[in-house]
């Protein structure tokens, strides 16, 4: 009686709020920071460059994909038709993201299955881009590649995987670059332990990408106002042409 007693009364303490043993959690298998959680964009921004660096206390290779926001994007294709390259024909890719980045710390086909990899778009050549248009295998990946080509071109993904750096045999680090012109928004990192093929670990962490100051300013009136930042792009373009013909004309 006594001891049910004692239980009893345990029980409204906790019930309470006051602290009561617990069963020690375990370790996670994987854990993960950044060296800023936050990109601003200024007038004059060149780019960035931040730091994952994480622990991992069981054996394994390690991913880490730096990726977002998706977006809808549509290649076309030029042909000469009479002589005047013309676009002929599209495909609409959905699912892909404005920037994309990925380091390993093996070769992709050393770590995993090529299902696994397409499963958590580890790798270039497991990203899935959902396409919109019914169109043949051939065309769809020969319309994959241009579009991969494209944003390669202009830094949105890479030309291979970044190397992952072991400081100790359980501490690492991967170093990414951001472009110059990456576009605002909630960018998500992703870091996974891989074990015999399979995941055993995993973390999240976000990057927040902004604009700031006078570029935060200009960035929201085109947005809020498309057709006066048009018609005022319009406008400095003419009196800049203007302007260059009065030099020239005085000389």
């Amino acid at each position: 009686m006594m001891r049910g007693m004692v239980l009893t009364l345990l029980g409204v303490v906790c019930a309470l709020g006051f602290s009561c043993p617990a069963q020690a959690q375990p370790p996670s298998a994987l854990a993960i920071d950044l060296s800023q959680d936050h990109v601003d964009i200024t007038m004059g921004f060149a780019g960035a460059r931040f730091v994952v660096y994480g622990t991992k206390n069981q054996p394994g290779d390690i991913a880490i994909i730096v990726r977002g926001p998706d977006q809808q994007m549509m290649v076309r294709r030029k042909d000469d038709v009479g002589g005047i390259w013309m676009n002929r024909d599209s495909v609409v890719f959905d699912n892909v993201p404005a920037y994309y980045d990925v380091a390993l710390s093996r070769p992709a086909r050393e770590i995993a299955s090529q299902d696994l990899l397409e499963d958590y778009d580890i790798g270039l050549d497991a990203m899935q881009f959902l396409v919109r248009d019914n169109v043949d295998e051939t065309t769809q990946h020969n319309f994959r590649e241009a579009l991969i080509r494209n944003r390669q071109a202009h830094g949105y993904l890479p030309l291979e995987p970044a190397p992952i750096l072991f400081v100790t045999n359980d501490f690492f680090r991967a170093v990414f670059d951001v472009p110059p012109d990456v576009p605002p928004g909630s960018y998500r990192v992703l870091a996974y332990l891989i074990r015999d093929g399979q995941i055993v670990g995993s973390q999240a962490r976000e990057l927040r990408v902004a604009q700031q100051g006078f570029s935060a300013r200009i960035y929201s009136f085109a947005h809020d106002h498309a057709l006066a930042y048009g018609l005022a792009a319009v406008l400095l373009a003419a009196l800049a042409g203007w302007g260059a013909w009065a030099v020239m004309r005085r000389e």
